[in-house]
């Protein structure tokens, strides 16, 4: 004969779904009702903990993304646009970038709006890419005149490998006098500078000073910028890389680079280029025929004619390296 102690519950587990026991009457009901509860307790804290988790994971400052390139953002983020922070002239349309008609009517700046963000490695409140948006003065013009400033990873510095990532950039600055036309030759912008020091550039937040304070209203801190730093875009520009050992071009004439708003808020003209195969090579921009060049930066670069401007790199066999950022956020 069993004893009380004996008549306790034996439960063999046949699923996920349910489940068997030796019971009748009252005692069935009482287990299978603690059963469910305790599932619907489970269900509970593992739902608790699935909307608490994104929470924690979503301290510290917000944004980031973008260095020398403006498509930037960490894995996973939702790229946004990046403002036009460097007084810029346009030589035909640039993405949704609404400018004066001409440069007696340039456009007015546009501040940026909200709450700045802190937090960031470099103290203080900041007006931050992708997070505000703003857009420093620019205008159309039918024609330019130009210096090529190409990214600093071509000029020799950065070790160039086959099969990594070579970012190619090329930077227009503006060489026209409309001092006649502009008072003081100057029109305005913000100085957008990297947030996250210690960073790579494409994981870095950037964003430009904020004025004021929670208690009297937030405003802009506008930087003037001289005529001899604003930015060109040439709508029309084109690019080829020639490999001059072998005369095979890895990117043909006439390719177009694309134009992109980087992370500090600069025009420029980027390209990811990969090469298959070890040797020397020849990057070539050939800009529109009213847009025309008066030099370029670069020791192991030159210029063919007005329209025209390169520079020679040297990519090496092996792995690792690569061609880095560009920094024509830097220029």
């Amino acid at each position: 004969m069993r004893t009380t102690g004996e008549l306790g519950l034996r439960v063999q587990f046949a699923s996920w779904t349910g489940f068997k026991e030796i019971l009748s009457g009252r005692q069935m009901e009482v287990s299978i009702m603690n059963a469910r509860n305790l599932m619907k307790m489970l269900a509970a804290v593992l739902i608790a903990g699935m909307v608490a988790s994104p929470v924690v994971l979503a301290k510290g400052p917000l944004g980031g993304g973008g260095g020398g390139s403006g498509g930037g953002g960490r894995p996973g983020e939702e790229t946004a646009a990046q403002s036009l922070s460097v007084p810029t002239i346009l030589v035909g349309p640039l993405g949704a970038i609404q400018c004066g008609a001409s440069d007696l009517v340039p456009s007015v700046l546009m501040p940026p709006t909200g709450i700045p963000q802190a937090g960031y490695e470099v103290p203080g409140y900041y007006w931050v890419q992708k997070m505000h948006a703003w857009q420093a003065q620019c205008f159309r013009a039918d024609e330019a005149s130009v210096f090529g400033a190409w990214g600093d990873n071509l000029e020799g510095d950065a070790k160039l490998v086959v099969g990594s990532p070579i970012r190619v950039e090329l930077v227009l600055i503006n060489m026209t006098d409309y001092s006649a036309t502009i008072p003081n030759g100057t029109l305005r912008g913000y100085n957008v500078i990297k947030l996250q020091p210690n960073l790579l550039d494409r994981l870095s937040a950037y964003g430009h000073l904020a004025g004021g304070d929670e208690v009297g209203g937030w405003t802009d801190i506008p930087t003037n910028f001289g005529q001899g730093s604003w930015l060109v875009h040439d709508q029309g520009i084109t690019f080829s890389v020639l490999n001059t050992d072998t005369g095979v071009y890895a990117v043909p004439p006439g390719t177009n680079p694309t134009a992109e708003i980087n992370a500090t808020g600069k025009v420029v003209y980027g390209y990811n280029l990969r090469v298959s195969e070890a040797g020397n090579y020849r990057i070539q921009f050939t800009s529109t025929p009213t847009v025309t060049f008066t030099g370029q930066d670069a020791a192991n670069g030159g210029m063919d004619d007005a329209n025209n401007v390169w520079i020679d790199i040297e990519v090496l066999s092996g792995g690792g390296g690569g061609g880095g950022n560009g920094n024509g956020l830097g220029r």
